[in-house]
């Protein structure tokens, strides 16, 4: 990972560290997420509750996804297979749920405690192939901070 990438990484863990609430927590980590990169045109969490993921804090267009059920969408698709997932060609891939007409490439990355999945990191761009190797590995990074830190708070 280059060294804006690492960067983040670590501001995002001092951004949340005094935080208190899960809220809080998102909400701090979406804010520098979506500062990172101007090709970032929809930034966001989608968190479980109960069977179904629920829109979290997110800058961008208003989505009318609030809620994603886990057979549907590249979210659903990530939460269901545990795993991150990035799409080049959002419109090529049948599970792509629109929020926007203007995306054209996607990234989504598991909040991911054991063999729990918390919630996800959600990136719409609209640039094809936007995100790379270094994106998917920065956002994975990001979400382990995240996860200890909602670790943290629910165990209190």
């Amino acid at each position: 990972m280059d060294h804006d990438r690492i960067e983040l990484v670590k501001q995002v863990k001092a951004a949340i560290e005094d935080k208190e609430t899960e809220h809080d927590v998102l909400e701090a980590a979406v804010s520098l997420i979506d500062d990172f990169s101007d090709g970032y045109d929809w930034t966001g969490f989608y968190m479980m509750r109960g069977e179904a993921l629920e829109v979290g804090p997110y800058i961008g267009p208003e989505t009318p996804h609030t809620k994603i059920e886990l057979d549907q969408g590249i979210c659903g698709a990530a939460a269901s297979q545990k795993q991150s997932i990035v799409v080049d060609d959002v419109n090529a891939d049948p599970r792509f749920l629109a929020c926007s007409v203007t995306t054209q490439s996607e990234i989504v990355v598991p909040l991911m405690d054991g063999n729990h999945c918390l919630g996800e990191i959600d990136i719409d761009s609209n640039q094809p192939s936007f995100f790379t190797s270094q994106d998917r590995e920065m956002l994975e990074q990001i979400a382990d901070v995240i996860v200890k830190k909602l670790r943290d708070i629910r165990s209190h």
